[in-house]
């Protein structure tokens, strides 16, 4: 019976997984969260030694990191008893924020049949990567029939491609069917042909860095001495797709004649960082995780009514602020060491447990929180989903990933 269960949370595990990391469809997310936490008090309640004998043997060999975890966690709440103004609307966002992907993490962290999971949880991955792709490809189409490449890609586009384009670079490498590769490295290149249709210099900037970093990790770590070969023809391959784009694009022209100017991000901080080092409590910040508080907060002491929309008789700041001084705004000093330790062992951790995995882990969750995260806010859900991953898939090597 217990065997049993494992594959049925593991099911619904894939698929909270796959729809948390598309685009939409929130409804079969719940589904899959829902039966997974159902199955997993049964499991809890038939064989409770197991579970937490489980839970403990995790604990005992990461303690450090669930400790520092820990301590991220109570500075937001503690940022939200105290925060600047009503707390209800931060403690929703707090709920929307951890709950669901902290369930996730919970049953994922009892199941015993670990190899299984991981395989399973891996093809999620990718497959969400190929769902995004087509979708987002699909919904181009619909508004833009005529494919002017002047008209962008749906932003959010940029926040999927962030956080998988690592895993599914590295998935080519694990993957042995010759037909399989293939498909999935021309989905690959047009995901990045996409990347460059969304418009975000940001995003351009993290993937090349992920996949640069991945291709001399790869080379000198694992020894693929055809690395740089194989990294050469996606370069050249994306160079002559982003050229294609360039001279029909109105749009990609206009974001590279900008180079690095900061598109009014430094105007942003110059104006409101005063601000918060005058009035906030700088040890515990306005209130997180959410910008209930940080627009609160800037409404109440009139900062410029600048990168923003009014709404109502309250201007809607954009937080475009990086995202360290971000947490310092909300979450005060006390977040901002919490995040850094945390973020300082985990790395540490992802490259002494290295496998082609946790590479993945490891430079998608640098590229999100640590490059992409120097001009945008980014969101702490993906911390956990971070975190759960590490915690599956650094034991062993990456031969038990292969798919064949």
């Amino acid at each position: 019976m217990k065997n049993k269960l494992d594959y049925i949370k593991i099911f619904f595990l894939s698929l909270f997984l796959f729809v948390f990391l598309i685009n939409g469809y929130t409804p079969i997310k719940y589904i899959g969260l829902s039966g997974a936490v159902l199955f997993y008090l049964i499991d809890l309640f038939l064989n409770f030694d197991k579970i937490k004998k489980i839970y403990i043997e995790y604990y005992q060999d990461e303690k450090t990191l669930f400790i520092l975890f820990s301590f991220i966690l109570i500075s937001i709440i503690i940022s939200i008893i105290f925060s600047f103004s009503n707390s209800l609307p931060s403690w929703k966002e707090f709920r929307v924020e951890f709950l669901n992907i902290f369930l996730f993490m919970l049953v994922s962290l009892s199941v015993e049949k670990k190899e299984l999971l991981k395989n399973i949880l891996f093809i999620a991955t990718i497959c969400a990567f190929v769902f995004d792709v087509f979708k987002f490809a699909y919904e181009y189409i619909k508004i833009n029939p005529k494919l002017d490449f002047s008209i962008r890609l749906e932003r959010i586009a940029a926040v999927y491609f962030d956080i998988l384009i690592p895993f599914v670079f590295i998935s080519l490498f694990l993957i042995k069917n010759k037909i399989f590769k293939l498909l999935l490295s021309i989905i690959f290149l047009f995901g990045l042909f996409e990347l460059f249709l969304i418009g975000a210099r940001g995003a351009w900037g993290t993937v090349f860095i992920e996949i640069f970093l991945i291709a001399v990790v790869l080379s000198l770590k694992f020894n693929y001495k055809k690395m740089f070969i194989y990294l050469g023809i996606v370069f050249i391959l994306l160079i002559m797709g982003g050229y294609l784009i360039y001279k029909n694009s109105y749009l990609i022209q206009t974001k590279i004649h900008q180079g690095l100017n900061p598109n009014g991000r430094d105007k942003i901080v110059e104006t409101r960082l005063p601000i918060f080092l005058k009035h906030s409590n700088l040890f515990i910040g306005v209130g997180g995780p959410d910008n209930y508080q940080y627009n609160r907060f800037l409404n109440f002491y009139h900062a410029p009514k600048k990168y923003g929309v009014q709404e109502g008789n309250n201007f809607h700041y954009w937080s475009d602020e990086p995202f360290l001084l971000q947490i310092f705004y909300k979450e005060g000093i006390l977040g901002l060491i919490a995040f850094l330790a945390f973020s300082i062992v985990f790395i540490f951790k992802l490259y002494k447990n290295l496998n082609l995995f946790t590479l993945a882990i490891l430079v998608s969750f640098v590229g999100y929180y640590f490059v992409r995260g120097l001009a945008e806010g980014r969101n702490f859900k993906y911390l956990i989903f971070y975190f759960m991953l590490y915690l599956i898939f650094k034991e062993k090597d990456e031969n038990s990933l292969r798919i064949s």
